[in-house]
């Protein structure tokens, strides 16, 4: 029997028990100074997490957002941590990665994956070129991460139609908003993992300074930073990078990084205000180009501002601004290949106002540039300015048992490139690819409207009805050269159409008592979707008349109309849950389609994947084993590699001690413990049929917090 069959006869048994709710989370840990990732704190009510800042500008609770979140925080953030934010989320319901290796991989939410994904720090924009490229790393590191939130399904009404797919918004608190408990507050941590032979150290520490204790206010200095070191991935059986095929290992995929950041904030509970420098450098191995680094840098500075108080209608404020250079090298056998800056900023202004005719809510602006520029070997893409105004509103009202939610986003874009010559231009291959300056000026706009409807102090019932409009970016409008991360010769069309979206999402969901969960269905129905097609042609952009060894595949960006539909289960069954005992059995399990309206399926969906865990906590101890499964994908699209199923089994155990003056949490996590070959389906075909993903490994871990 296939696991999808066994699947689907496992929902339809437990079909009459999963009317459930949003994420099941065991209890969280507390946010004190002395919190840590394997503690094993008092437990509070079996209930939905707390609350979530990414959905809505009002901080709500998951049961409150009729969109579908997931919040990864404490114990369970630390325990699935990994070098890049996709493998950290892959998984998780809905969610898988673009894998390219352990240096490189963003969250695909539901199939959507790239300029549909919107990854925030702290609610703005990374400000790199992950989006660009699979190959290019998000310019976050997992390892200072105090909670990571997730929006499943559009949230384009607050972040823009690049968020049409989702969010993911990582919150590091490096500007404060609380008084620390003590003087100095803080943790330092340590871990080793078996598999790579690699290590990761850092902390953070916050020092109060001139603290006000009854007025709770004062000044506090954020201060923290962290290394990371990995050799190559070990694999159970062959890999491969470039001509050359290895045993056990997948070479090219040693990886360094480090950074840390300094900052001042003042806190008070009416106003908040703070600023933080920040830098980012990591050096990472490209698995399918041997000999072939990426060095990546980053210096950032973030500002960010909150009044709490009442002021004529209003109720709050709250403002932020992110500015960053950005620059990755390519290097090939240490030298210079070609070199990627972008320079910009992202910024955003909510006001918070109180009732007016029944209904609360915010209404803000957002701008955003980018200064965008690809120089080299393999500068697929001219030079080009992005910038970005928007407004937009967000409403919420309570009628009885229903919880209203409603808003839309009007979005002004302007793309500008500079002249360019093509490869094949500058190869003499082809003259006529030489292109004048060009401007792409557009207006959308987004709509968004749901509903909560409680049916019992336990259950309720969510809706949400979105309509979207994205332009296109500069890479789908004027991209002409090859590609090699993607193995392609990309060529964009300016003459594309805006992309627009419908979608739906049905959510049954249970907050309280012996089993909490969701179960939810969403479809979204694409008018002129753009995506990357292969031509059935090949391109010699070294211009070699007879020598087709280095020949790439054309691919161009077209329009078709396109849907994605699919199913996702979350439950937890608290099988205990007494004050210092707890024992959750949790089931996950999600399904995607996406296919061509009335035509082939789209590339690099996951497959149903699930999983099945334990987690168990008495005391100070804590211990959880788990499986991972993945069925094989059997709806691949036009020339698409197959990929097999697999069970990838995983198991965790921790102590925390506790002291006068720290508590220290050990902690060590089993993945892949019987060493299965996986590979990852949303991967792009020359990653997942070269480089499977990374056998068994342990992971050694103690925190001190302070």
């Amino acid at each position: 029997m296939t696991f999808s069959v066994r699947l689907c006869l496992l929902l339809s048994a437990a079909g009459p028990v999963l009317a459930g709710a949003q994420t099941p989370p065991s209890a969280p840990l507390p946010t004190t100074p002395s919190a840590s990732p394997t503690a094993a704190p008092e437990p509070a009510p079996v209930t939905l997490a707390p609350y979530v800042v990414t959905a809505s500008p009002l901080a709500r609770s998951q049961a409150e957002l009729t969109s579908a979140t997931t919040v990864l925080d404490g114990q369970a953030l630390a325990l699935r941590q990994q070098p890049t934010l996709g493998e950290t989320l892959a998984g998780m319901p809905g969610i898988s990665s673009s894998y390219f290796g352990p240096g490189a991989s963003r969250p695909v939410i539901r199939g959507l994956d790239s300029n549909r994904v919107r990854i925030l720090q702290n609610g703005l924009d990374t400000l790199d070129a992950s989006s660009t490229s699979p190959d290019h790393a998000v310019s976050v590191e997992p390892f200072l991460l105090k909670r990571i939130e997730v929006v499943r399904g559009p949230a384009a009404l607050l972040y823009g139609a690049s968020a049409v797919g989702g969010v993911v918004n990582v919150i590091d608190h490096r500007i404060e908003t609380e008084l620390p408990a003590r003087p100095v507050t803080g943790t330092l941590e340590s871990r080793y993992d078996t598999n790579t032979s690699g290590y990761a150290t850092g902390g953070a520490v916050d020092i109060a300074l001139v603290p006000d204790r009854v007025k709770q206010s004062g000044f506090v200095i954020h201060l923290d930073g962290f290394r990371r070191e990995a050799g190559d991935v070990r694999v159970p059986g062959r890999a491969a990078s470039g001509d050359i095929t290895t045993e056990n290992h997948i070479p090219n995929t040693a990886m360094e990084s480090k950074g840390g950041s300094g900052g001042l904030s003042y806190v008070n509970p009416d106003f908040n205000a703070g600023l933080n420098y920040n830098g980012f450098d990591t050096t990472y191995g490209v698995p399918n180009e041997r000999g072939v680094a990426i060095e990546l840098t980053q210096r950032r500075w973030d500002f960010a501002a909150d009044l709490n108080r009442e002021f004529g209608i209003f109720t709050g404020a709250r403002t932020k601004l992110g500015s960053a250079d950005y620059q990755h090298v390519e290097l090939e056998d240490g030298a210079v290949g070609t070199t990627f800056t972008n320079t910009g900023y992202n910024g955003r202004v909510e006001l918070l106002h109180a009732p007016v005719a029944g209904f609360t809510g915010a209404f803000g602006t957002e701008v955003g540039r980018s200064d965008f520029s690809a120089i080299g070997e393999e500068a697929y893409l001219p030079t080009n300015q992005t910038q970005n105004y928007a407004l937009f509103i967000f409403e919420e009202a309570k009628t009885g048992a229903f919880t209203w939610q409603t808003g839309a986003r009007y979005e002004t874009r302007e793309v500008q490139a500079d002249a360019f010559e093509s490869i094949l231009a500058t190869s003499g291959a082809d003259p006529t690819r030489t292109y004048e300056a060009r401007t792409d000026d557009r207006d959308t706009l987004s709509l968004s409207g749901g509903v909560i409807r409680t049916l019992t102090p336990a259950y309720a019932l969510a809706f949400n009805l979105t309509h979207t409009t994205r332009a296109p970016n500069a890479q789908e409008l004027y991209a002409d050269g090859p590609h090699i991360a993607t193995a392609a010769y990309e060529v964009g069309d300016a003459s594309l159409a805006d992309e627009r979206a419908l979608g739906a999402e049905l959510s049954l969901r249970k907050t309280k008592g012996f089993m909490t969960g969701a179960l939810t269905a969403f479809a979204t129905q694409f008018k002129d979707y753009i995506y990357l097609n292969d031509t059935g042609t090949s391109v010699d952009f070294e211009n070699t008349p007879g020598d087709t060894t280095d020949d790439l595949p054309e691919y161009r960006f077209i329009q078709r109309d396109a849907r994605f539909y699919g199913v996702e289960l979350e439950t937890a069954f608290h099988l205990i849950a007494e004050t210092r005992h707890t024992l959750d059995l949790r089931i996950n399990a999600d399904h995607t389609r996406a296919q061509e309206t009335d035509g082939p399926d789209l590339p690099r969906i996951a497959p149903v994947k699930g999983l099945i865990a334990l987690d168990w906590t008495r005391g100070p101890w804590s211990a959880g084993t788990d499986v991972q499964l993945a069925a094989s994908q059997s709806h691949r699209a036009p020339g698409e590699t197959p990929t097999d199923g697999y069970a990838l089994f995983g198991a965790s155990v921790g102590y925390r001690l506790e002291t006068r003056f720290a508590a220290y949490d050990f902690f060590v996590r089993g993945s892949n413990l019987t060493d299965e070959t996986a590979r990852n389906a949303s991967s792009f075909a020359n990653i997942k049929d070269i480089a499977p993903l990374p056998g068994r490994a342990v992971t050694f871990g103690v925190r001190a917090s302070f």
